[in-house]
């Protein structure tokens, strides 16, 4: 069985041996670290008086070896929360940092929660696969550029123009916050929507739909399935009577929102319904925000007669103050609706219809007997650019001047 090995710091033993009268020597092995040795000698007058200065010698070889490692310890621990802090500042400068701080932030600035679970799951889709880790200050124009243009390119245009939008606010933030010099998103190329001449319905046309809801909500021997639930043709009505609303405000008008009884009745738009995903802070599920899509949304409408007595003789829900709304009380899906209407079309054989046209159909009446002053203010748009430019139709026929242009005539004429 061979010898047990050393212990780093301890020696083996200790030979001795006279070099001369009143002349002795010490020496031994002492194991510094795992894989060395180091013979160490000392001298003195006596075997003991030797010994006792090889074993100093140890205490003083120990003592400096364990300093060494203290400090080599202490070097690497150094070392670590070094590189842990540069992570850390890498982390803190990182786009999906600054992304996230933008996002929490903005819940403080009255962005709304739709908005802002839509910005979020951008982010989570798109931004922080295309740039998540890198430095924010290394994205530049070109690259943002490029990756917008790859959606422009796949004909996504409508999601190009919101990954834009967010990406300017992600560097507007990170510029206000000094991580960059500046706001490089507000440098890329502009993305224009896809545009198309707005289309008004036709009266033949409103009044087919109208019919087409109609068969599809009366109840009709040998037709199966449940009787509809949903109250398409009353919402119709809402939308157009109520000034061209958005399907949204419809859903999310409540009674109290209606004057019914006055000499002139209103309905006031106070808020839209969103449908909320991936939001620890509001929950999920489909919701009444009690704000519009915009500020200038906000608007009090006169109704005509015919819709005042078609809401006064609607049913109401006690369980809910909502005009629309299931059973239990709870907001009508957007899709539930979208279905029904789908199926009441199909049936009739109407094609190329969505709720939206209702709003420009009101749009281009009110233009063409009120103005474009009067249609922008009906829909609540802050001014009447996007009113010309969406949801008026343009007449081929343009406004008679001709006693204008009299002025104009030769002489004689």
């Amino acid at each position: 069985m061979g010898r047990k090995a050393l212990g780093v710091g301890h020696y083996g033993h200790i030979r001795t041996a006279e070099l001369a009268k009143n002349k002795w020597t010490a020496t031994a092995t002492i194991r510094d670290s795992l894989t060395v040795t180091t013979r160490v000698s000392a001298q003195g007058t006596s075997p003991s008086d030797a010994k006792r200065a090889l074993k100093d010698k140890f205490e003083e070889r120990k003592a400096a070896n364990e300093a060494r490692a203290k400090q080599s310890i202490e070097q690497a621990e150094e070392e670590t929360r070094a590189a842990e802090d540069a992570v850390r500042a890498r982390d803190r400068r990182s786009f999906s940092y600054v992304a996230h701080r933008w996002l929490k932030a903005s819940q403080g600035e009255g962005l709304a929660v739709s908005s802002r679970v839509r910005y979020g799951d951008l982010l989570r889709l798109h931004l922080e696969p295309a740039f998540g880790d890198e430095d924010i200050r290394d994205i530049g124009i070109v690259q943002l550029d490029d990756f917008l243009q790859e959606f422009v390119e796949r004909g996504q245009i409508s999601q190009a123009r919101s990954l834009r939008s967010l990406l300017m606010n992600v560097f507007g933030y990170a510029h206000k916050k000094q991580f960059v010099p500046f706001n490089p998103a507000r440098a890329t190329d502009a993305i224009k929507p896809k545009t198309s001449a707005p289309t008004a319905l036709r009266a033949a046309e409103l009044e087919s739909i109208r019919d087409a809801v109609a068969r599809y909500m009366r109840p009709e021997p040998g037709r199966g399935g449940p009787t509809p639930s949903v109250p398409v043709d009353l919402i119709i009505d809402t939308m157009l009577g109520g000034g061209g609303l958005r399907i949204g405000e419809a859903l999310a008008l409540r009674w109290t929102d209606l004057d019914l009884e006055g000499e002139e009745p209103t309905l006031r738009v106070l808020g839209t319904t969103v449908e909320v995903r991936n939001d620890q802070n509001n929950g999920t599920g489909l919701h009444r925000q009690p704000r519009t899509k915009t500020k200038s949304s906000m608007r009090a409408v006169r109704m005509p007669e015919w819709l005042r007595t078609r809401l006064a003789e609607a049913p109401r829900n006690p369980h809910s103050d909502l005009v629309f709304c299931t059973k239990s009380g709870k907001p009508l899906s957007r899709s539930n609706i979208y279905r029904a209407l789908r199926k009441a079309l199909d049936d009739a054989g109407v094609e190329h219809f969505v709720l939206h046209d209702l709003r420009k159909t009101v749009a281009t009446a009110v233009d063409k007997h009120e103005g474009l002053a009067a249609a922008s203010s009906i829909l609540g748009h802050s001014n009447t650019v996007i009113t010309q430019a969406s949801y008026v139709e343009r007449a081929e026929l343009k406004a008679d001047v001709r006693t204008t242009l009299d002025a104009f005539a030769p002489t004689p004429y």
